[in-house]
C-alpha cells in the first residue's frame, strides 16, 4: 500500500502542513509521500472538470468555495485513478491530517475505510473497537484520511458523473454501502487554515474557536 498526502505545490502553508503530516506518519511507521493537488489556478482546470463530468451545480454552497471544492474532488479523484492504474490500495490524506496512533499490523476491511476523527459538525462515536460499518455519519465527516482499494476506487470513478458532490459528502453509504470505519481514529486534523471553506463552513469546524485562516489556493 502507498500513502499520499495531497499538497498544494506553491502554497507554503500547505507544504508545511504536509511535512507535519509526513513526520507524524513516520513516528508510527507509515511512509507518506506528497501528491500534487489540483487547484483552480491550474491551466487545465476547466478541462479537468469537464473531462471528469463533475456535476458542478452540486458544489455550490454557502459553506465552501465552489472552484476550490471542485479542485479538492479532482485531487482525490486522481488518487482513485492511481489506485486503479497500479492495482493497489492507497491511503489518501489531506495536508492538515496528523497521525495520533498507529494502525494495526493487519487491517482487514472490505473496500474503503476511513481512519479520520470527524473534523466538523455532529457525529456518532463507534461503540466497538476496530473495523465496523460507517458509524460517524452516513458520509465521511471529513475526507482527510482513508484507504481505498482498486475495486472501490473504480466504483468511485464510475459514479462521479451521476453523483459527484464535495468529496466527503460524495463518500456516503447510499453511493457506497461498503464504506467502513476504524476506531479509535488514528488520524485527526489540525486545520488552522483552509483553502476551501467560507466563513460559514469554518464555524462548523471543531477547531473554529482556535481560529481558522481563509487563504487562497
Amino acid at each position: 500500500m502507498k500513502s499520499f498526502v495531497i499538497t498544494i505545490e506553491d502554497n507554503e502553508k500547505s507544504q508545511q502542513a504536509a511535512d507535519r503530516c509526513i513526520a507524524s506518519g513516520r513516528r508510527y511507521g507509515i511512509n507518506v509521500e506528497k501528491w500534487k493537488a489540483t487547484t483552480p489556478r491550474d491551466p487545465e482546470f476547466a478541462h479537468k472538470c469537464a473531462s471528469a463530468k463533475l456535476q458542478e451545480s452540486y458544489f455550490e454552497s454557502q459553506y465552501s468555495k465552489k472552484e476550490n471544492a471542485l479542485a479538492c474532488f479532482l485531487s482525490h479523484r486522481s488518487l482513485w485513478e492511481y489506485s486503479v492504474e497500479t492495482n493497489q490500495p492507497v491511503m489518501i490524506l489531506e495536508h492538515d491530517a496528523i497521525f495520533q496512533d498507529r494502525l494495526p499490523p493487519t487491517l482487514a476491511f472490505n473496500q474503503c475505510i476511513t481512519l479520520g476523527q470527524p473534523s466538523y459538525g455532529t457525529f456518532r462515536t463507534p461503540r466497538t473497537l476496530g473495523v465496523s460499518g460507517l458509524v460517524q455519519a452516513d458520509y465521511f465527516k471529513g475526507a482527510h484520511a482513508y484507504i481505498v482499494k482498486p475495486k472501490a476506487a473504480q466504483d468511485m470513478l464510475e459514479k462521479v458523473q451521476d453523483y459527484s458532490r464535495p468529496t466527503d459528502i460524495y463518500l456516503n453509504v447510499l453511493n457506497f454501502p461498503w464504506l467502513e470505519e476504524y476506531y479509535p481514529w488514528p488520524v485527526r486534523v489540525d486545520d488552522s487554515f483552509t483553502t476551501i471553506q467560507e466563513t460559514a463552513g469554518c464555524r462548523a469546524k471543531h477547531n473554529f474557536k482556535k481560529g481558522i485562516e481563509l487563504i487562497e489556493a
